[in-house]
């Protein structure tokens, strides 16, 4: 026998008083703990006030059977390996319950050499299994921390490509982040779960990305744009869908950034979805990226009150934008007044 369980708890249970404590003056003798139970009730209130190592159960007993305590055990105290102690005549029942989840049988009367060879290797065992917990936990602790350290490298990744846009244009520095903060406030008053506002909070970031595929000249251009410079700046959804997809997995995200010029009547671009086909996500980021629009200076305009902006979106209401959101909006911005008649829908480049 080794001596890595001379510490162990154990608990023995038998009716038979001469038994049990023979065999606890011969454990203790041998450097284990050990707590008797002269009946299956008695058993289980001990294994609720105590954690053992291992149990000893007599397979006939009193109130509560050993094979009950044994099925308790493996509900409510799987950590603890259980040896049956039975009868010549009780061998069947004993078999059962190896199939139960006890680690072995010793039959009375007991050979107390064997006992100690069935009780060394049943904590040995039970040492192993323990072992191999710890590492599967440790192994999935060190596993979240790797992705946690990946999506961190993803965040800076992200956040460098919208920094490396606004650089590209003075007039929208600070849009992505403005955008992100006012999305992921819509979100969490919709009570949208963290993880899609996780989501939402990584593609307003980079809504914009495919900014950076078009020219300055039209970008910045101070003016009205032609049919075929707009059309150009239409295609930026579809570009920043190109560059994140080699480096974003999650289709939720591609898909906000790809979609967030629909419109809720399905008139905008570059698919022409409408109302519950347009992502939530993307839905939810037209109407934060429409208000920052308004609300900044553009090289084509000066920017909207923060009042005529809310005036804007809410007339586009159930048109340009999902009125679920719009009201969510208007909530969190405290600017919810009586419908006005409907004028122009907002637009954004």
């Amino acid at each position: 026998m080794t001596n890595n369980f001379t510490k162990a708890r154990i608990l023995i249970a038998d009716d038979d008083f001469s038994v049990r404590e023979i065999i606890s003056l011969r454990l203790t003798d041998e450097g284990y703990h050990c707590t008797v139970a002269s009946d299956g009730d008695s058993a289980s209130e001990k294994l609720h006030a105590c954690q053992f190592d291992l149990a000893l159960l007599d397979i006939k007993m009193p109130g509560k059977s050993g094979i009950e305590v044994l099925e308790e055990i493996q509900v409510n105290y799987s950590d603890t390996a259980t040896i049956m102690v039975t009868a010549v005549a009780d061998i069947e029942t004993a078999i059962h319950s190896l199939k139960l989840g006890a680690y072995d049988y010793v039959a009375k009367p007991v050979d107390f050499n064997m006992l100690m060879i069935s009780i060394d290797r049943a904590l040995d065992k039970r040492r192993l299994i323990l072992e191999n917990e710890s590492y599967r936990l440790h192994l999935e602790e060190k596993v979240k921390e790797q992705s946690a350290k990946i999506q961190k490298s993803f965040l800076n990744s992200i956040t460098c490509l919208a920094y490396a846009l606004e650089a590209k244009d003075e007039y929208t520095s600070g849009h992505s982040r403005r955008v992100t903060e006012k999305a992921v406030a819509i979100a969490e008053e919709l009570d949208i779960s963290q993880e899609n506002i996780e989501q939402l909070r990584l593609a307003a970031l980079v809504h914009d990305i495919g900014k950076i595929g078009i020219e300055e000249p039209t970008l910045n251009k101070p003016g009205s744009l032609t049919d075929e410079e707009y059309h150009y700046i239409k295609s930026h959804p579809e570009i920043g869908e190109r560059i994140l997809t080699p480096i974003v997995e999650d289709k939720e995200i591609l898909d906000i950034v790809r979609h967030h010029h629909e419109r809720y009547d399905g008139l905008g671009y570059p698919d022409r979805l409408e109302a519950e086909q347009i992502p939530l996500g993307a839905r939810i980021v037209a109407v934060a990226d429409t208000y920052d629009a308004m609300t900044s200076d553009r090289s084509y305009r000066k920017a909207m009150s923060n009042e005529d902006a809310c005036d804007e979106i809410r007339r586009c209401k159930n048109y340009q934008f999902d009125p679920v959101i719009v009201d969510a909006f208007l909530k969190i911005t405290n600017k919810d007044k009586l419908p006005l008649d409907l004028l122009s829908c907002a637009a954004v480049r």
